[in-house]
């Protein structure tokens, strides 16, 4: 009996995997394991030979200016025991990945859901990520990442709602929430004493309802809006058509043949209802 039990289990392992492993992509889990993919990034665990990449993008100033309150580089055992105590072990729970470009499988990036909160209406989380090879800066790839960590924010793990706080200064990163369906909530100042300088900082936040309401209308409602704006023009283009023919049929009617010539049709449309129709090029 044990032997048999073991080999019906072994089996439905085997079946198991044989579905799961397409969408694992097997090949590249020293990467990492996969979590999601969109067209030109994906998610993907943490593993530590990232860990050399992530000190390099937190010791850039520039990277510095957008991402920390202080405005200032994390040195090498900072960042070595922030990724080490933090990035490493929320990986592991499925709160924080990797971002890899498609194309090159390389590592660009990381991005979490941190600092949940249960309210009455539901979870919320803090939305967090960073492109650290800036050479792939404005490509969409930040705005691809932010989407696919909203679809396992709300297909898997269960949130509410997802927040994040930005600079005002990141205007490219407003700019690409805004894309995703966050929205602005409030904004607070804050003061950095080393550089005397204050800090607004926007507050933005992201429903599940609008979310999925947003990214299913995008899906599903696209092709019938174009074929319905199409379908407009036709008939306003039709309806055009048979009132210029009633026009010039009337005109025919009460004007004498040899006033066709002229180009003139005093009975005919006015010259602006002319001047409004389409180029036919």
């Amino acid at each position: 009996m044990p032997c048999m039990i073991k080999r019906w289990l072994r089996r439905r392992l085997d079946v198991r995997m044989s579905h799961l492993e397409p969408s694992l992509d097997d090949n590249d889990r020293e990467r990492g394991t996969l979590v999601r993919k969109g067209a030109q990034v994906s998610l993907r665990s943490h593993v530590p030979a990232n860990r050399e990449a992530f000190q390099r993008w937190y010791a850039d100033p520039e990277i510095a200016q957008l991402l920390r309150h202080d405005l200032e580089p994390l040195t090498l055992n900072q960042s070595r025991g922030y990724f080490d105590t933090f990035i490493l072990p929320s990986s592991a729970r499925g709160t924080c990945f990797a971002i890899h470009e498609r194309r090159t499988k390389r590592l660009i990036g990381t991005t979490a859901l941190t600092d949940r909160v249960s309210k009455r209406d539901g979870v919320s989380a803090l939305f967090r990520i960073v492109i650290g090879e800036k050479d792939v800066w404005g490509q969409g790839y930040g705005t691809e990442a932010t989407r696919l960590v909203a679809d396992e924010a709300f297909d898997s793990m269960g949130l509410s709602e997802i927040r994040l706080e930005v600079f005002s200064h990141n205007a490219r990163a407003i700019s690409a929430y805004t894309r995703v369906g966050f929205e602005v909530t409030g904004e607070h100042v804050e003061w950095v004493p080393r550089r005397k300088r204050e800090l607004r900082v926007i507050e933005m936040r992201l429903s599940r309802g609008a979310y999925l309401a947003s990214r299913d209308g995008n899906s599903a409602g696209s092709a019938p809006k174009k074929t319905s704006e199409r379908s407009r023009e036709e008939r306003k283009r039709r309806r055009d058509e048979r009132e210029r023919t009633r026009a010039r049929r009337q005109t025919e009617r009460t004007n004498p043949p040899q006033s066709v010539g002229s180009g003139k049709h005093p009975n005919g449309p006015r010259s602006t209802d002319r001047e409004s129709e389409p180029d036919p090029d």
